[in-house]
């Protein structure tokens, strides 16, 4: 082989390696970069890791009172499901009350129908009463004045009774005089 034949080869052979050497440094620039994004990935999710665990921690020192003030409100939470209870007991047996109601309403159906009927009749011969109940009721009015002059007279009477009660009572607490 010649010189120049050598030359040229060396150069290629150069060449050849300085390209994958370019190439290799290449591939391991992108394959950091790639690596410094997932490191920085890594550190952004440890960060947030850190405040959820931090939050954690101060839910969990916040258990205990958050557990008293549950078993201090238990007996009132059971107390209110026996209220619950009895109040649904209560409407069971509003409900069969009203079940037995709907049943009597159900067959007092046909005689309130007839005691419709007969209303209806005796409002008919009602208004026939109306004279007659016309001077029913002037008596009415003469004997509720009468009954009006009456009671002032006995409100008199009590007013008077009551005066004379009261002397009655002073005079018993006088002493006597004389014989």
């Amino acid at each position: 082989m010649r010189n120049a034949d050598r030359f040229r080869l060396s150069w290629a052979v150069t060449l050849a390696f300085t390209i994958a050497m370019l190439t290799g440094l290449l591939i391991v620039t992108r394959d950091l970069g790639i690596t410094s994004d997932i490191f920085e990935d890594g550190v952004v999710q440890a960060q947030t890791l850190d405040k959820t665990t931090d939050k954690a921690l101060d839910g969990a020192r916040q258990l205990p009172s958050a557990t008293d003030a549950a078993q201090q409100g238990l007996p009132e939470v059971v107390g209110i499901i026996d209220s619950l209870t009895s109040a649904n007991q209560a409407l069971a047996t509003l409900g069969d009350q009203l079940a037995a109601l709907d049943v009597t309403l159900t067959s007092a159906d046909a005689p309130l129908a007839g005691t419709i009927a007969a209303g209806r009749e005796a409002g008919g011969q009602a208004g026939a009463a109306v004279d007659p109940l016309g001077g029913i009721t002037a008596t009415l009015n003469d004997a509720n004045a009468n009954a009006q002059t009456l009671g002032r007279k006995l409100d008199e009477t009590l007013t008077l009774s009551q005066t004379i009660d009261q002397k009655l009572r002073i005079a018993l607490l006088l002493p006597k005089i004389g014989n």
